[in-house]
């Protein structure tokens, strides 16, 4: 019986383990690589920014990329109850995507949209069907968010504000990169799936002392790399590595998109 193929996927410091779980069901072995560190920002900073922002006046749209986000934001709110009963109101909730819709269900939020596309680009592309002269959106979001979102919005009419909800920094414990570069350059992997672009950036940085960058990008250009979304796509372009993107900006339908490339390459090579 031959053995069974490895897929890398990087996910923040602390997640992986239900990325994980449905890769054994596909029957390869996952390796979780923690390129990102996710570090919640004082609430006391996101309340003020909060009620600062809602103090100025009604918001349309109350925008979140990520279920961590919605995870510190509604955190902040049960902390602070007193402006809970009156916080929302009548604002539209968007979440980028179907994970983040169903961390806002877990806080009681179920009138939430989200668009065709799972990306900043997607969130762009519905709003712009809309009327958004005039339009108040507020992005719930990370440090190290791309602006273009607020850009699109802003060009077409809208007052766009932010709440930085989280850092995204590089990991403290660098372990798991290091043990990927390793594994890496002993041909131990058949495909590795990048999940944001700062992943791909921070794995870059880590690995600068660790291997030449031409050997990394050889390294990787030899594997079968995938990308959520264009952002993470354009950052992998920039570094020298082209991924596939999937249909749908889903880690699962990443995975299972890259795992049949990956099969398929096997299937070609001659014997």
């Amino acid at each position: 019986m031959s053995a069974k193929k490895s897929i890398a996927i990087t996910r923040p410091v602390g997640q992986g383990e239900e990325t994980s779980r449905f890769v054994r069901k596909l029957g390869w072995t996952p390796f979780i690589v923690h390129a990102v560190e996710l570090r919640p920002l004082e609430q006391s900073c996101i309340l003020n920014e909060f009620s600062r922002i809602i103090g100025e006046g009604p918001v349309d749209w109350l925008v979140f990329m990520s279920p961590t986000g919605v995870d510190a934001f509604f955190d902040m709110l049960k902390s602070h109850s007193s402006i809970l009963p009156s916080a929302l109101g009548q604002i539209r909730i968007m979440a980028v995507g179907p994970k983040t819709r169903e961390a806002l269900r877990r806080q009681g939020v179920q009138d939430v949209v989200v668009p065709e596309k799972y990306s900043s680009a997607g969130i762009a592309n519905h709003l712009s069907k809309l009327e958004m002269k005039g339009q108040r959106v507020v992005l719930v979001r990370s440090s190290a968010a791309d602006e273009r979102l607020a850009g699109s919005l802003t060009s077409r009419g809208a007052t766009v504000e932010t709440i930085t909800i989280y850092e995204s920094l590089l990991p403290s414990n660098r372990e798991s990169v290091l043990y990927f570069l390793a594994r890496l350059g002993k041909g131990q992997f058949q495909a590795v799936l990048f999940t944001s672009a700062t992943s791909a950036s921070n794995l870059f940085s880590i690995a600068e002392r660790e291997i030449p960058e031409s050997k990394l990008i050889q390294l990787l250009r030899s594997l079968v790399v995938g990308a959520i979304g264009p952002a993470t796509a354009e950052r992998l372009r920039g570094l020298g590595v082209d991924p596939t993107v999937p249909g749908r900006y889903l880690i699962e339908d990443a995975i299972a998109d890259l795992v049949k490339k990956a099969d398929e390459r096997t299937i070609e090579k001659p014997s």
